[in-house]
């Protein structure tokens, strides 16, 4: 059961993996750009509460003054542990402001995206290129996130404000939002697949119950066939075989006194009534042994084997059993030594037509032999064993067993049946 259960765990818990890993990738991209999204929003609030409201039209002229009191603002609402610097920019890249007073009037390259904001209005977030040279002087803080918002000068003037955030700062935020998406994305796959092997465990449970049920069942079933073959064979033998071997008896005094009394007719007759009445008895007895086999453990398979031979050989075929004592076999291995000896003598009273029967088993180093060997008319093995269904059964039943099932015959020549069982 915990086999079955491993079969069906395993590629489960596979699956959970990946899609736990595929999950939590998407829940850490989902984290990264909702990470940006904040810092994109931190910039609009800073843009449009601190900054815009500090830019005079006098700004962009260079007024000293103007420029001292937005650095004022600056430095006082905008930078701060998480934003390293701050830039105004006009649309020609001329540094309108910058909190490092040095870059104030340098033109640089505006980038397409910056140009677009400018232009439409909007904001955009990127990972800031240390290796420009306005962005020299940021170089020592690592890597940053650039945030770009648009800003309108009092009459109108679009400027770019642009600020740097530390993107350790971005990583820290994007892990809060994974810390808060990753339970509630892993904890239902984890209570689903223990859902699913719970389930997988009690239908193992059930399936195993439902198993040993029908093994009890069978085993009751063979052991109900058992003891009506068992009463059946028993009825035969003390009713009508007993019945039978006296009036046998009977017609066989009738006989000897019919002869007695020169009623030759009349005593042939008796003669050959008993005579068919004593075939009949064997041919049940003959029965009684296919319907109740004896009791192997019980009469040993020496007294099994000359039952059935007794019981089975009666057209005047002489039968030898030796079965050499040393011989030890599990109970298992005896039954398969008695069906095979069961049916290769029944071969012989069919089919044989043989004078001497020999039925032998001995030992051969760790296992045993068991031989069933006639001296009748043989056949060709090759022709018949296709088509011999009692054979090739046997042979399976040999297999089943770990022995070797061997069939010798040629017309004229008799035939020997040689079986080796394991010891």
């Amino acid at each position: 059961m915990r086999r079955e259960v491993l079969r069906f765990a395993v590629p489960g818990i596979v699956a959970l993996l990946v899609v736990g890993a595929g999950s939590l990738w998407l829940a850490l991209t989902v984290s990264t750009d909702e990470a940006v999204s904040d810092a994109r929003g931190d910039a609009r609030l800073l843009a449009r509460g601190a900054v815009e409201p500090a830019i005079t039209d006098d700004l962009v002229a260079g007024n000293a003054d103007a420029l001292a009191y937005l650095d004022a603002v600056v430095h006082d609402r905008v930078l701060s542990r998480d934003v390293v610097s701050v830039r105004l920019w006009a649309a020609d890249g001329t540094i309108v402001y910058a909190d490092e007073a040095d870059l104030v009037g340098r033109v640089y390259d505006l980038g397409p995206g910056e140009l677009e904001v400018l232009a439409e209005g909007g904001s955009e977030a990127e990972l800031s290129d240390l290796s420009k040279p306005e962005n020299a002087s940021q170089r020592r803080y690592g890597e940053l996130l650039e945030v770009y918002q648009r800003v309108k000068t009092p009459e109108g003037e679009p400027l770019l404000f642009e600020i740097y955030q530390r993107q350790s700062t971005i990583d820290s935020r994007a892990r809060d939002v994974l810390g808060t998406l990753t339970p509630l994305v892993l904890v239902p796959l984890v209570v689903l697949m223990a859902v699913e092997l719970t389930l997988a465990w009690w239908m193992a449970r059930r399936l195993e119950q439902s198993n040993q049920e029908r093994e009890q069942l069978l085993l009751r079933a063979l052991d109900s066939s058992e003891a009506e073959r068992r009463r059946i064979a028993a009825d035969l033998h003390d009713g009508v075989v007993q019945d039978l071997a006296g009036v046998t008896y009977t017609l066989a005094a009738l006989a000897d006194k019919a002869d007695s009394a020169g009623e030759d007719d009349q005593a042939r007759r008796l003669t050959a009534a008993a005579a068919e009445t004593r075939r009949s008895v064997r041919s049940l007895r003959s029965l009684l042994v296919e319907i109740y086999p004896p009791n192997l453990a019980d009469a040993g398979l020496e007294a099994a084997v000359s039952d059935l031979a007794s019981a089975t050989i009666h057209n005047g075929t002489a039968v030898t059993v030796r079965v050499d004592p040393t011989v030890r076999l599990d109970d298992e291995v005896e039954a398969v030594v008695y069906r095979v000896a069961r049916e290769a003598l029944q071969n012989v009273a069919k089919h044989a037509q043989a004078d001497q029967v020999t039925v032998t088993l001995a030992p051969q180093g760790s296992e045993a032999v068991l031989t069933v060997s006639d001296d009748g008319r043989g056949f060709d093995p090759g022709a018949v064993a296709e088509g011999h269904v009692g054979l090739r059964l046997l042979v399976d039943l040999a297999r089943e067993h770990g022995a070797d099932l061997a069939v010798e015959s040629m017309p004229g020549e008799g035939t020997t049946v040689r079986l080796v069982v394991p010891g």
